[in-house]
């Protein structure tokens, strides 16, 4: 497989690869009152993410626009106001679509067509099947100053998960689009996986981009998430998994397939999910989890950060950060959330030891800073009580 070396990524000089990760923006929602407030604050957040971080590639990771709110005569607009940070900040950028990017008034080929109109842009269409969705395929990264016969320092996956709704010619007319990643999509990523040993004569380390999470997330966090090795916000229980909202939740393991292939497939590190607003934590697969028949093998599997102002719930906006150095395979990614107020949050190493190393956060200095004054409080009122009934004693 030959690549264009004039379009290829590849780490900075300082032998880095930083990677911006934007989920749920949900562009073009409730347009005749808050909705264009809304979006210029997506905006903002955006471009307050990209002058701090200065990533080389942003992820796009679904729900670039909430399809379901707009009309077939603009939708496609708010894919131009999606992408207007990255342009403004001459960032590239590659695209995964989430189960609101397919709507009755909003087709993905619409938004794939809008998106590769700009240079920056590297969203990809490699899987044919109609019914496989769009944005599968794979991104090689390679090592500064290389040229793209050499072989990538890393690969990055993108997969479709699907969902929402048909679009239509006719505004009047929907059905519900499947929300998980397609046969077709793991038979043809455990394919080309093989075809890429082969090529490059070993596995290639690997990073998995999806919107909806898998089964696997859900199953963690059933057994408990733990703030100090775990750190992150934890609001959205239970985890929708892809195949959540095929039949009311009477989940069949439609994603069980695709989560296998993961873990089958050498060399992948690490995936990346959005879909549930309120959650941005990472696990270490690395055992078998509760009602699940797969056994994990190390494999990390984080959320990102909601950062659009569309769609549901206030948590703060943000966005995940990964930063990549050379010799990935040896050096572990390290991750962090930027949120607006260009804080940064729950900064960790995703190495072998992930889920044992224990993280402190600020919010728990700040608990325990705030436990220490109630005790002292508590301390000076029991020394004025007891002054008090020595001074009445007294009187008696």
């Amino acid at each position: 497989m030959t690549h264009n070396s004039s379009q290829a990524l590849r780490f900075a000089a300082d032998g880095t690869f930083k990677i911006s990760i934007f989920s749920d923006l949900h562009y073009g929602e409730s347009q005749a009152s808050i909705g264009p407030e809304n979006d210029a604050r997506t905006g903002n957040v955006m471009n307050t993410i990209l002058s701090i971080e200065k990533p080389q590639l942003a992820v796009l990771n679904g729900d670039l626009v909430t399809g379901d709110a707009t009309s077939r005569s603009n939708s496609s607009a708010y894919v131009d106001r999606a992408l207007a940070p990255l342009v403004k900040n001459n960032v590239s950028w590659a695209s995964t679509y989430g189960n609101h990017d397919s709507a009755t008034n909003l087709c993905p080929d619409d938004v794939f067509r809008r998106e590769r109109v700009h240079q920056k842009c590297f969203t990809q269409r490699m899987v044919s099947d109609p019914a496989a969705g769009f944005t599968n395929y794979f991104l090689p990264v390679f090592p500064r100053n290389s040229s793209a016969a050499e072989v990538p320092e890393v690969i990055l996956w993108f997969f479709d998960t699907r969902g929402g709704s048909v679009c239509s010619e006719s505004e009047d007319e929907s059905g519900r689009m499947p929300d998980w990643v397609h046969q077709s999509v793991t038979e043809w990523f455990i394919k080309t996986h093989s075809q890429l040993m082969a090529e490059y004569g070993r596995a290639v380390p690997s990073l998995a981009f999806f919107h909806i999470p898998t089964y696997a997330l859900r199953a963690f966090q059933e057994t408990g998430i733990d703030n100090y090795t775990e750190p992150g916000v934890n609001d959205e229980i239970p985890v929708k998994q892809q195949g959540y909202f095929w039949d009311d939740d009477d989940y069949m393991g439609q994603d069980v397939p695709f989560m296998d292939a993961l873990l089958r497939t050498e060399g992948i590190l690490a995936s990346f999910s959005g879909h549930d607003h309120g959650n941005d934590w990472c696990f270490n697969w690395n055992e078998r989890l509760p009602n699940m028949d797969l056994k994990g093998n190390g494999l990390k599997m984080c959320y990102g950060r909601r950062t659009g102002y569309g769609g549901y719930g206030d948590w703060a906006r943000g966005g995940r950060q990964l930063i990549l150095r050379e010799n990935v395979s040896e050096t572990p990614i390290e991750t962090w959330i930027r949120l607006e107020d260009e804080t940064a949050r729950a900064r960790v190493t995703l190495n072998s030891t992930y889920g044992q190393d224990q993280y402190v956060q600020e919010r728990y200095a700040q608990e325990s800073q705030g436990r220490k004054s109630s005790s002292s409080m508590k301390c000076l009122i029991y020394v004025y009580l007891s002054i008090y009934l020595l001074i009445s004693l007294t009187q008696t």
